[in-house]
C-alpha cells in the first residue's frame, strides 16, 4: 500500500510524491504546447485540457468519451465533439497516437512522448504494457529479409493472457 501522499502505479510501485509527477506532467505539457505552436497550431483551452487529461491518464489509454468525461468534471462547457476535433488536430500535429486497446477495441489515445506497445488479451481485455524495443528483432528481420524499414510507434498484439490460458 502506498504511503500517505504517495500513489501506486498499475504495477504496484509506490511513488514518493504526487508533486514530482505533477511537475513532470507540467514539463511535458509545456513541451507539447511548444511543439504545437512550432507546428503552426493555436494553443486553445480545449487542446491544453485534452493534453492534460492524456498526461494525467498515465499508462491508461482513454477513449474520447473518457477524456471528455474527465475534462467535463472541471470544465463542463467542453463537449465531446470538441474533444474529437481536438484529438484530430493533436494527432495530425504528431503529438498523440490513436490506439485500439480499449474495451471492445475502442479507439483510445496516448501521448507520443511515451513510446510503448501492448499485448491485449482477446478474452478478458487485460493489457500488458511492453517496452518500446519489444519488437526490435522483428524490425531488424523486416529490414534484412524484405528491405522494409519499419518504424513501429504503437503496436497492439492480440492473444490470451496467462489467466485465460488456464
Amino acid at each position: 500500500m502506498a504511503a500517505e501522499g504517495a500513489h501506486a502505479d498499475r504495477s504496484g510501485h509506490d511513488h514518493a510524491s504526487t508533486d514530482h509527477a505533477s511537475s513532470d506532467q507540467e514539463r511535458v505539457l509545456g513541451d507539447l504546447v511548444s511543439r504545437l505552436r512550432a507546428g503552426g497550431e493555436r494553443v486553445t483551452t480545449a487542446r491544453r485540457l485534452v493534453l492534460q487529461a492524456l498526461l494525467g491518464a498515465g499508462q491508461d489509454h482513454p477513449s474520447a468519451e473518457q477524456l471528455a468525461a474527465s475534462i467535463q468534471r472541471t470544465n463542463p462547457d467542453v463537449n465531446l465533439s470538441t474533444v474529437y476535433r481536438t484529438l484530430e488536430v493533436l494527432e495530425g500535429a504528431g503529438l498523440i497516437i490513436r490506439a485500439g486497446v480499449g474495451d471492445g477495441g475502442a479507439t483510445t489515445y496516448h501521448v507520443v512522448d511515451d513510446p510503448h506497445h501492448h499485448a491485449v488479451c482477446d478474452r478478458c481485455g487485460a493489457v500488458i504494457v511492453l517496452p518500446a524495443g519489444a519488437f526490435d528483432a522483428v524490425v531488424r528481420r523486416l529490414d534484412r529479409e524484405h528491405g522494409f524499414s519499419a518504424r513501429p510507434s504503437h503496436l497492439a498484439v492480440g492473444g490470451l493472457c496467462a489467466d485465460c490460458r488456464r
